[in-house]
């Protein structure tokens, strides 16, 4: 019976994790992801599903729970803004309906942390993206007209709305990929032919800024156990030499697409942002210290339809992370998630060096994913967010780990003492 409920509660695990980044009915229940939001009822109730049971596994083991709770202030004082947002935002019915979404997001992000161990939490999300990508080849050979995007010279988009999309899921997976090869011997295999499988489906996908992305979070993976290795005065330096390449070098890649990839094509869709960008930065000097809302300011506001207008494309976002923190929660926000963000950073930097455990080395190179992720799209304090989740549950599992070594450290003191 044991087994049993340890299966089921895995089982609700995997197909949770799907929910959140992307299933099959999304584009067989929508006619291609061609019906409106208000359609998506369904959708909404999965979510709804897995908020309450997440909810219900944390109360019956609310000891664990409240001690992981407890372990980040940054984060509870984000979500605070969030909230407290509804009360100047543009819709406050909007913004309080997504910060329930957002703090339901976060409860199954915790409940990840504290039920399983980081490697367990990372295998489950393999065998999600595992299965995402043997349906994203089903689409895309056997049913192209949902599975292949129509007008962009067969760019794959998989079970997912757009090529991008896909783009993204896979260079999350090939981050996963590559650090489950590199740190466990136990089916190594598996990772390794995720982690190819991941690159093919970005080249498939025709998503340039994707496959920058890949190649870095590669590059970064191989790197920071070495680098992180040195001095600390030759280390620093080091690091800031390789992060600003590592930018300048996506930025190129973007830009240089057509000429690098030769048969994939030129992806306009950076020069769309850059023509997007200037005009989201003159809203938010409108209100730049509050912002506009969480989640309201794309939402059919006067304010995004001058956007729209002026751009000449139906713009969902600012098409970068932090310029829609910053619309949305204003420079209060944008500081707090930027503070949290770059302690848990340099954390992580200083547990490799102490300990060189492999939990800190993923919320590092989780952290990175975060980063170049949000360069070109939105996905920082994002509800119902796949990449929430896993920003949540790399924070807390790196803070419940530390935790326990520390008094185990403590105990062996006290002992030789």
């Amino acid at each position: 019976m044991k087994k049993f409920l340890i299966s089921l509660e895995q089982t609700f695990t995997v197909v949770s994790l799907m929910v959140y980044s992307g299933t099959p009915l999304d584009a067989l229940m929508t006619n291609g992801f061609t019906v409106k939001e208000g359609d998506r009822i369904l959708f909404r109730l999965f979510f709804t599903f897995t908020y309450i049971v997440s909810l219900a596994l944390l109360t019956l083991r609310w000891k664990k729970a409240t001690y992981v709770l407890s372990r980040d202030n940054f984060i509870w004082s984000l979500i605070g803004i969030c909230a407290l947002s509804s009360f100047w935002s543009l819709d406050s019915d909007i913004t309080t309906r997504r910060v329930i979404g957002l703090v339901g997001t976060t409860i199954f992000g915790i409940y990840l942390a504290s039920r399983y161990t980081l490697k367990e939490q990372l295998k489950l999300c393999l065998l999600m993206l595992g299965i995402s990508a043997v349906m994203c080849f089903v689409f895309a050979l056997i049913m192209p007209q949902y599975g292949i995007s129509g007008g962009e010279s067969g760019a794959w988009r998989g079970i997912y709305p757009t090529k991008n999309v896909l783009g993204k899921r896979f260079f999350l997976s090939g981050a996963i990929c590559l650090f489950l090869a590199i740190t466990t011997r136990e089916n190594r295999w598996a990772s390794w032919l995720l982690y190819v499988t991941s690159g093919v489906l970005i080249l498939l996908s025709k998503s340039t800024t994707s496959l920058g992305n890949f190649i870095i979070i590669t590059a970064a993976c191989l790197m920071y156990y070495r680098v992180l290795r040195l001095k600390y005065k030759v280390m620093i330096p080091v690091l800031t030499f390789i992060g600003t390449l590592g930018v300048a070098f996506y930025v190129w890649f973007v830009n240089a697409a057509d000429t690098v990839l030769g048969a994939v094509g030129k992806d306009a869709t950076l020069t769309g942002r850059t023509d997007l960008w200037p005009i989201v930065i003159e809203m938010i000097a409108k209100k730049p210290w509050l912002g506009y809302g969480y989640g309201a300011f794309w939402e059919k506001s006067s304010e995004s339809s001058l956007i729209v207008q002026v751009v000449q494309w139906n713009a969902p976002n600012a098409h970068n992370g932090f310029l829609d923190l910053w619309l949305g929660l204003g420079l209060l926000g944008l500081l707090v998630f930027l503070i949290g963000f770059i302690v848990n950073f340099l954390r992580a930097i200083y547990l490799i060096r102490l300990d060189e455990t492999y939990v800190n080395l993923w919320l590092l190179i989780y952290l990175t994913f975060i980063i170049f992720s949000n360069l070109t799209e939105t996905t920082l304090v994002d509800q119902n967010s796949i990449e929430w989740i896993l920003y949540i549950s790399a924070v807390f599992s790196s803070k419940i780990y530390t935790s326990a070594n520390l008094q185990k450290w403590n105990q062996q003191t006290s002992y030789i003492v």
